[in-house]
């Protein structure tokens, strides 16, 4: 029997009819329709996807993910959803067929769905997950997502209570905003007609079950206040304040404010031991994990008050055993990658972050309690590495004192990215000294540095300025927490390597640091340590060590001055002085025995343990660079150089303030005094009667140089 080709066409489109969808079917084939987490439990997580169309989809080659920024897991199975079907994945680890190689962040977190193409499809982010409930959709596709109290596991979704992030959505209005107050008052609450407003001030959040508001509500002590907005059965949202009752202080205050069952509940809260605690007992402490929880942060100051909702996790190595931990607060989402759009360092204008730490102090925590973040200020502006800035704050915890916190910027891609003006990209972040020293960190071209060649042409990959400034701050900080630990380097696709300075907690006499005329150079010259971040290769070149050698000299003249280092330390000294007591009265009876006896008046001792550091280190490590490196003895030295014009004044690249420095330059160490013209100037020459029109200036040990290095406009046209 012979088949025509009317025939052959009629067989064809029925068989593409009942066939399967293709897997390339339009944007809104399939969906992400409901979700499952609970984190620790015997309840696998899930998620279900949803057909919308009117034909079955094969689902071959779609990718699923627990992050926007990563393509996780790829369905390499012909799995075919029915039309306007259900198909269940579980995510669980174990990448086989239904079985996704992920597990999904538990309470809060994102899922994302991609078609093989590598296009998103859907994706849900989510927070504040009630435990046993679900993220659904509803309608079942095409509806929005709410908190569903009974997952529907592969079957229709039905209309849950509160829409999923709705915390924001109520229009709720307080008679007084988030603030410090220094004497009780009345706080009054109001909404749209036919709305109940219910209230917690225990952290967690409001429902039918918490007290209703009736009247205006005494604030006579702190209070972290959420309210529920409600019409009929349905949760609108809710708003979170914080009220603050104590005496004035001239430092912020964070409030952070969440459910109490994430700080404190055995299963899933952040800062217990928890249950695998009790019954393994070691090591296994929920306040080990990196779990994030989510977080309401209330910033207050006089002149700068923000808020936030986030994520926050505990931070930190050792310092997480104190009683009071470190907590790092993540505010980046796809919507906006920086919530916080704020001024928060003095010494910096940056105004956008992702995240910032709250420090407990590190191993100075109850001790001298700054060490860090003084160390850190020092070198601000001063220093080509990143580093991690300083501002002490005051922190409450679901309305409780928590003490005296650090905060600093929390080194994430996207906020080392804001800090160099970069757009947002990939980025690649190295922790710790293994992977500092692999094969895809900033040291694989170092086999080909010899004594002669052009290290930074060598290494073309790395900022130098930044290395050189992150060795010359350990060294000099004495800290004896480094190089085998605190190692972190960083780079961008549009980038090279740069350095990052964190946790200086045992440098300046520090607890567990060296005195000051301790030589710190031996981990690094030692070829047997495998953590000597290469230095023996590099000291082997003799521009890299005449550069190492004489940009520590100049860090010497400028930024470890003593009487600049003791300014600093002054600022800090008397930013943080008047809350150490109650800083110190509300841990020292939670720690070990000897913190029983600490006190203002030790505490105090600790600052000038730090003072005398700075006094004497300067001459101890040039005595140092001598006697590994030959440099000779020092003589004074004094430079002053008049700006005439618009431009700044360097020594070996770092700036001169005033255009002046004195002190002592080792004999055989030559520094080169630059001038740099502002944008639209040029160097016109040294001196009036100055034949030098190069610019820089050589300057030699005991040299006493008065200059006068003048620019004018290019063209010689003024410019503003």
């Amino acid at each position: 029997m012979t088949i025509n080709k009317l025939q052959l066409l009629l067989f064809f489109i029925l068989f593409s009819f009942f066939s399967v969808f293709p897997a390339f079917a339009g944007e809104s084939a399939v969906t992400i329709n409901e979700i499952f987490v609970y984190g620790r439990s015997n309840y696998p997580d899930w998620i279900e996807l949803y057909n919308n169309n009117d034909v079955p989809v094969n689902l071959k080659n779609y990718i699923l993910t627990d992050n926007l920024a990563m393509k996780k897991w790829r369905i390499e199975s012909d799995i075919v959803i029915s039309a306007h079907g259900y198909k269940l994945f579980y995510c669980d680890g174990k990448a086989k067929f239904d079985h996704a190689n992920f597990r999904l962040n538990d309470i809060s977190g994102e899922a994302a769905l991609f078609n093989p193409d590598g296009e998103i499809v859907d994706s849900v982010t989510y927070a504040d997950v009630p435990r046993l409930s679900s993220i659904a959709r509803y309608p079942d596709g095409i509806g929005l997502f709410y908190i569903s109290k009974s997952p529907t596991k592969s079957i229709k979704n039905s209309s849950g209570t509160e829409l999923l992030n709705s915390r924001v959505v109520a229009d709720i209005k307080f008679s007084r905003p988030s603030g410090v107050y220094s004497s009780p008052f009345e706080l009054e609450l109001s909404a749209d007609a036919n709305i109940e407003l219910y209230y917690t001030t225990d952290g967690n959040p409001p429902d039918r079950t918490s007290k209703i508001y009736e009247k205006p509500l005494e604030i006579s002590e702190t209070t972290a206040l959420r309210v529920a907005a409600f019409s009929s059965e349905r949760r609108l949202g809710e708003a979170v304040r914080s009220y603050i009752l104590r005496e004035k202080t001239n430092l912020p205050v964070i409030s952070l404010i969440t459910n109490s069952d994430f700080l404190w509940d055995e299963d899933i809260g952040i800062y217990t031991d928890g249950e695998p605690f009790k019954s393994v007992n070691k090591d296994t402490e929920n306040w080990r994990e990196n779990k994030r929880r989510p977080v309401f942060l209330d910033y207050l100051a006089e002149s700068n008050s923000w808020s936030v909702f986030g994520d926050f996790r505990i931070y930190g190595g050792a310092s997480r055993g104190r009683p009071q931990k470190s907590f790092a607060v993540y505010t980046s989402d796809k919507s906006d990658p920086y919530k916080i759009k704020s001024r928060l360092f003095e010494g910096s204008n940056k105004d956008r972050f992702a995240g910032i730490i709250l420090r407990n102090g590190g191993d100075d925590w109850l001790w001298g309690q700054i060490r860090d973040g003084f160390a850190q200020t020092v070198v601000e502006n001063r220093a080509a590495c990143d580093i991690l800035p300083y501002q002490p704050v005051v922190v409450y915890l679901n309305g409780v004192y928590w003490g005296l916190y650090g905060m600093r910027e929390l080194p994430t891609g996207k906020n080392l990215l804001a800090s160099h003006g970069l757009d947002l990209q990939k980025t690649v972040i190295l922790d710790g000294g293994d992977e500092v020293r692999s094969a895809k960190g900033p040291f694989k071209h170092i086999k080909k540095l010899s004594a002669v060649a052009d290290y930074r042409t060598v290494l073309s990959d790395m900022d130098m300025d930044s290395f050189l400034d992150y060795l010359i701050v350990e060294l000099y900080s004495g800290n004896t927490d480094w190089p085998a630990n605190n190692i972190k380097c960083w780079k961008s696709q549009s980038s090279k390597w740069k350095w990052i300075l964190f946790d200086l907690d045992r440098g300046f006499n520090g607890k567990g640091s060296d005195p000051y005329d301790k030589d710190p150079f031996q981990p690094l010259l030692d070829v047997r340590n495998k953590y000597n971040l290469n230095f023996p290769d590099f000291i082997r070149n003799e521009k890299f060590k005449r550069d190492f050698c004489a940009r520590m000299v100049a860090h010497i003249l400028t930024t470890f001055n003593p009487q600049r280092v003791l300014g600093k330390l002054d600022e800090i000294a008397a930013q943080v002085r008047p809350e150490m007591k109650n800083h110190i009265d509300r841990w020292r009876w939670d720690w070990k025995f000897r913190r029983l006896f600490m006190s203002v008046e030790k505490w105090e001792e600790n600052v000038e343990d730090i003072r005398y550091f700075a006094q004497e280190r300067p001459a101890a490590v040039l005595d140092m660079l001598d006697k590994h490196f030959s440099v000779g003895k020092t003589q004074n030295t004094e430079v002053k150089i008049e700006i005439k014009g618009k431009g700044d004044i360097f020594v070996e690249g770092l700036k001169l303030d005033n255009g002046h420095f004195k002190g002592g330059v080792p004999n055989k160490i030559i520094l080169k005094i630059s001038a740099v013209p502002a944008e639209g100037y040029r160097l016109k020459k040294w001196g009036l009667n100055s034949k030098n029109i190069l610019p820089f200036i050589n300057v030699h040990a005991g040299d006493v140089i008065t200059e006068c290095a003048i620019f004018e406009p290019i063209n010689n046209q003024k410019r503003q």
